[in-house]
């Protein structure tokens, strides 16, 4: 029995997973998605501020940057990526089109993973340990409590967001072959 709970890290995983599947089954879809987007998109801003440093690094260093410096370009990029993903789900959810393609169980799940991965992600490098200087500390915790407020205020208000998605359409609808539902 002992050796069962050697494996901490599959044991969290799923952990995870059956948590995911109890919010599935109590918690309507709306609110769920919206709060998991609001999650995922705090965290992967959180990750831009973190990895900042060791990512510009990577980008200006002379001939190929050493493989720390790539892992750390390759999170600054994967937390740009989702900031955009997240930022756009929440934008088409919250500007009134349809809900069934982002909100559902298939997509959260996907969000959910991500959420596991970002908060490894940000915790790793020692974000507020000895080596990191007060400056620093102050920034990356003014940005985790701007982000959460962030979440509190697209969970609780659910903003309409259409105002907005009218005003960047002109740039963004052009040209992919897309129609509009009739």
């Amino acid at each position: 029995m002992r050796r069962v709970f050697e494996f901490l890290t599959a044991w969290a995983l799923a952990a995870v997973a059956a948590t995911y599947v109890i919010l599935v089954l109590t918690t309507p879809f709306h609110p769920r998605g919206t709060g998991l987007r609001a999650v995922f998109l705090v965290l992967a801003c959180w990750g831009l501020v973190a990895y900042w440093r060791p990512a510009r690094r990577a980008v200006l260093s002379r001939g190929w940057p050493p493989g720390e410096l790539l892992y750390a370009l390759m999170v600054w990029l994967g937390c740009a990526s989702y900031v955009l993903n997240m930022a756009v789900a929440t934008l088409w959810r919250l500007s009134g089109q349809p809900a069934y393609i982002i909100n559902n169980a298939v997509f959260d799940f996907w969000i959910v993973l991500g959420i596991c991965a970002l908060a490894i992600g940000v915790t790793v490098p020692d974000l507020f340990g000895k080596d990191v200087p007060p400056r620093d500390r102050i920034r990356l915790g003014t940005a985790w409590v701007g982000m959460a407020g962030l979440v509190a205020y697209l969970v609780l208000a659910q903003p309409n967001l259409r105002p907005l998605a009218e005003a960047i359409r002109p740039y963004i609808d052009m040209g992919h072959d897309y129609r509009d539902p009739d």
